[in-house]
C-alpha cells in the first residue's frame, strides 16, 4: 500500500468546486507566480533554481514539497522540462520534482519562464486534484507502470512528431485500434484505472499547453526574451479533446461490461 505525503494536495477548503472551478484556481495561482517571476527577473535574465524554487513555493497558499532540478543531460536534444512525482522512500510519495532547463550552472534563463508556467500547471492540476494523484498512486500500486502498454500513450496520445505530420483523423482511428488491442491483455480490474490515466494526462498536458504558450505571448508584448517556439501551441495539432472524447468512450465501454 502506497501512502500519500499532505504534500501532495492542498486542503479541501483550497481544492474545493467543480473541475471548471479548480481550473480557474490553478490559472490565478499561476498568474500569481508569473507575477513573482517578473519581479524576480526585473533586474537581470538568469537566477539559479534555489531562488527560483523558493519564490515560486512563497506564492502558494499552502507550503508544499516542490523541487526544482536541472533536466538531466541527455543523448537526445529533447531539452523539454517534466514534472515528476517523488517518492522520498519506498512506498512513500512525497511531493513533486520539476526538471528546468537549467543545465548551465544551474540557472533559469527568462527565454525559460513559458516552461517553468507549463510545468507549474501540472503540478496545481495535482496539487487542487485528488483524482488525479489517486490515479497515480493506484498506477504505482499496481505496477502498471512497468507493463508493455504503457508504451502506448508515448506512442498513440502524447506523440508530437506524428500527430503534427499525420492526419487526425487517421491518428484517432490507430490510437482505438491499438488500445483496444491492448485492453485485451490488460487484467479487468486495471482496464480503468489505465485508461483514467491516459484521460487524465491529456486533461493536464492539454491545461498545461494552453498556459504555456499565454505567458510567452505575455512575455514578448513585455519585451521580454522569449524562445520562439514557446509561441507555438501544440494544442493546434495533438487533437487533446478529441482524444479524450475518444478515451472517455471506452471508459463508458468498460463501465457498461462491469455493470452487466
Amino acid at each position: 500500500m502506497i501512502k500519500l505525503s499532505p504534500n501532495m494536495r492542498f486542503s479541501p477548503n483550497i481544492s474545493k468546486g467543480s473541475m471548471s472551478a479548480r481550473i480557474r484556481t490553478a490559472d490565478e495561482l499561476n498568474n500569481k507566480v508569473f507575477q513573482r517571476m517578473l519581479k524576480l527577473y526585473d533586474k537581470k535574465d538568469s537566477y539559479g533554481l534555489c531562488a527560483v524554487k523558493n519564490n515560486y513555493n512563497s506564492v502558494l497558499p499552502e507550503r508544499k514539497n516542490i523541487e526544482m532540478f536541472p533536466i538531466k543531460v541527455k543523448e537526445t536534444d529533447d531539452l523539454s522540462a517534466s514534472t515528476t512525482i517523488q517518492e522520498q522512500r519506498e512506498n512513500f510519495l512525497s511531493g513533486y520534482s520539476i526538471e528546468l532547463p537549467a543545465e548551465k550552472k544551474k540557472k533559469l534563463n527568462i527565454l525559460d519562464l513559458s516552461q517553468l508556467m507549463h510545468e507549474s500547471t501540472h503540478v496545481l492540476d495535482y496539487l487542487l486534484n485528488p483524482k488525479y494523484v489517486a490515479n497515480y498512486k493506484q498506477m504505482c500500486e499496481r505496477n502498471i507502470y512497468n507493463k508493455n502498454y504503457f508504451n502506448l500513450y508515448e506512442k498513440c496520445f502524447y506523440n508530437p512528431a506524428d500527430m503534427r505530420k499525420n492526419d487526425t483523423k487517421q491518428m484517432l482511428v490507430i490510437a482505438e485500434e491499438e488500445t483496444r488491442k491492448i485492453l485485451k491483455r490488460i487484467p479487468k480490474k486495471d482496464k480503468l484505472i489505465f485508461l483514467n490515466y491516459i484521460k487524465y494526462s491529456m486533461e493536464m498536458e492539454y491545461h498545461a499547453y494552453n498556459q504555456d504558450v499565454k505567458y510567452a505571448k505575455l512575455l514578448q508584448k513585455l519585451g521580454k526574451p522569449i524562445v520562439k517556439a514557446d509561441l507555438e501551441n501544440f494544442n493546434d495539432f495533438m487533437a487533446f479533446p478529441e482524444k479524450i472524447k475518444l478515451v472517455s468512450k471506452l471508459i463508458k465501454e468498460e463501465l457498461e461490461k462491469n455493470r452487466k
